[in-house]
């Protein structure tokens, strides 16, 4: 650490009270290139030069200068207790204008030193009236008075840091730690520090989730001391992130209308369109193995299973529902009872603004109907009754964390009632169902028979309250 000798120097008695001396502060500031400025501030407003300052140098030689440097506001660089001090009557101490030993500098008057090495200086100044002065008979006003001999002199062992404008050390140049008219010695804004955060709130509701965004911009000035300083915040609501969250909602409807409408005692290829309300579409592709026997006491037996590949895209989500649906089911007297049960895993793909999450599960939709279909000739009518449940297991949604939801698992009895016609008008039949859980179906068939086989092509239209389905499917029935 630089070695500071503060004295001291005697000199003639001064020639007013130190209650009307007012040149109370002492320091010095390098100007980086072997110059330094030296200073000497009193607490009056008066701005003009008085006296003269002697100065000491390492080789002995010393010179008489007159002040020649005059500043009313507090010349930068000015350290307390670094290269900035007062007087508390016995030694000089750190600055401080409100401290015990004295009062603000209001006014400063300096010199400029060039060619300056390192070594030890004294420096003194000498007041109108003393012997050394350049009018030894004239009296010093009460602004420029030596508060008390103390502060007449200052010894310091000029250093390189000194002379580069560095007294500290801590690799800032005094003349930016401290500011023109921060002559306390207080911090000065080096620059400016700013950050700016976005905030995330995301609420789901229903079949869309809500992201509330708020931006938080932070700037802070960073201080000479390494503290901070005037931090200002502001906070602004963004535009909030919304989308959708009813993908596996949407690929159950499209897997629910496409099994009840499926037919278990043929053969045949599947394929189906879908197009929905909430902007999701796609297709379903599969193929049905199935068959029906009729015994001898009139009693007709079918069943069989299928695997169904649902794939659906939309509003930059995509979900995947593969099922698999085993069916059977017994008809007489025009009375049919059917029982179902679909397993579908599902794979969700979504994102809502910045954010993206991915998900799978599984689901069950297990069903038992009952139809009556009287015969009361080519056209006839179809009433009948479904009771089911549909489960969808509970999972956690991976990906970006602001958005993820953990979704509980649901167990849903349900129950429609079924009223239509049914048709045949030999080479061409038809049906159009209503189901009182809001699905309408028609379809239109070919059908061509032979000894061992039907042949069989037929289209469909599901609609729901969600969006529709149109299918396609060709096939044959094997006769037992």
């Amino acid at each position: 650490m630089k070695k500071k000798i503060i004295a001291g120097v005697v000199a003639a008695s001064l020639m007013a009270s130190t209650a009307l001396a007012h040149t109370n502060s002492i320091g010095y500031v390098g100007d980086g290139s072997g110059g330094l400025n030296f200073w000497y501030g009193n607490w009056h407003g008066m701005a003009f030069n008085e006296a003269e300052i002697k100065i000491i140098k390492p080789d002995g030689s010393t010179s008489i200068d007159a002040f020649n440097l005059l500043s009313q506001n507090s010349p930068a660089g000015l350290l307390s207790g670094v290269n900035f001090f007062t007087s508390d009557g016995t030694q000089l101490v750190p600055y401080d204008p409100n401290g015990p030993t004295g009062q603000e500098s209001y006014v400063w008057q300096g010199i400029n030193y060039t060619g300056l090495v390192t070594g030890q200086y004294t420096f003194v100044y000498i007041p109108l009236g003393n012997a050394e002065s350049s009018d030894p008979t004239a009296s010093p006003t009460a602004d420029w008075m030596p508060m008390d001999e103390v502060i007449r002199s200052l010894t310091i062992n000029l250093t390189q840091g000194d002379l580069n404008g560095d007294a500290n050390l801590n690799g800032i140049l005094d003349i930016n730690e401290v500011a023109a008219g921060s002559a306390s010695g207080a911090p000065t804004v080096v620059n400016q520090g700013s950050s700016q955060v976005v905030g995330y709130i995301a609420v789901s509701g229903g079949v869309i989730q809500v992201v509330s965004r708020t931006q938080t911009d932070t700037t802070w000035d960073n201080m000479s001391d390494g503290t901070t300083d005037n931090v200002q915040v502001t906070n602004t609501a963004l535009t909030p992130f919304e989308g959708r969250i009813d993908q596996v909602a949407t690929a159950q409807d499209v897997v629910s209308s496409t099994v009840r409408n499926l037919n278990f005692d043929n053969i045949q290829g599947i394929r189906m369109n879908s197009t929905y309300n909430n902007g999701m579409s796609g297709n379903t592709g599969g193929i049905v193995i199935g068959g029906s026997k009729t015994t001898d006491n009139g009693l007709t037996i079918n069943g069989g299973f299928t695997r169904l590949d649902t794939s659906l895209a939309g509003n930059d989500d995509t979900v995947t529902a593969n099922t698999d649906v085993v069916a059977v089911g017994v008809e007489k007297n025009n009375v049919a009872v059917e029982f179902r049960r679909a397993t579908t895993d599902y794979t969700v793909s979504r994102t809502i603004g910045d954010f993206a999450n991915d998900s799978a599960t599984k689901g069950t939709d297990t069903s038992l109907s009952v139809t009556y279909s009287p015969d009361t000739g080519k056209v006839q009518p179809v009433i009948g009754y479904t009771r089911g449940n549909r489960t969808v297991d509970g999972y956690v949604e991976n990906g970006s964390v602001q958005t993820a939801r953990t979704v509980a698992s649901t167990d849903d009895m349900y129950g429609y009632g079924t009223i239509g016609l049914r048709g045949d008008l030999g080479l061409v039949d038809f049906t159009a169902m209503h189901h009182t859980d809001g699905v309408n179906d028609f379809s239109l068939g070919l059908e061509k028979e032979t000894d061992k086989v039907t042949w069989r092509v037929e289209a469909t239209r599901s609609m729901t309250n969600l969006g529709d389905t149109n299918s396609l499917s060709a096939g044959l029935v094997w006769k037992f």
